[in-house]
């Protein structure tokens, strides 16, 4: 007996998930500060820290990857630590510019084809919930969002 064309599928189709990457590899020169931007404070918290908090704030983001320079891993695994964020953000070495870091992240994310990939420079620490949320939502729409 053929089943009904109502039927409903026998599998449970996947669900599109959010990842969101963040190059944190830069050396801050044109600053010219004493370290890199991203370890900078800002009322009272690192500016890396500022994003993060952004990121996971928003329930669709499924994970977050931090590209940093090698020898910064150690430090951004420990504020992650500090900070509460080590169940959804994972570290990934950077590369020597921001195309080789992206790179170095999506290279690690367990992404599938339909999957939301975010990018967004760590050191532009004013991103907010709504701004992700809405680029989610475009992306989701349109395929793409800037």
């Amino acid at each position: 007996m053929p089943a009904p064309s109502n039927a409903l599928p026998l599998y449970t189709p996947p669900v599109m998930q959010v990842f969101a990457i963040l190059p944190a590899a830069g050396l801050g020169t044109r600053m010219a500060g004493p370290q890199p931007k991203q370890f900078l404070a800002l009322n009272g918290l690192p500016i890396l820290i500022h994003s993060l908090r952004a990121f996971a704030a928003v329930k669709r983001v499924t994970a977050i990857y931090v590209a940093v320079r090698k020898p910064e891993i150690e430090r951004v695994q420990a504020q992650i630590a500090e900070y509460g964020f080590t169940s959804r953000v994972q570290v990934v070495e950077g590369g020597d510019n921001r195309q080789q870091s992206v790179s170095n992240a999506l290279a690690a994310l367990p992404a599938e084809p339909d999957d939301i990939v975010l990018v967004h420079d760590a050191v532009r620490p004013l991103i907010d919930v709504a701004t992700i949320d809405r680029t989610i939502d475009a992306v989701a729409e349109f395929g793409a969002a800037i």
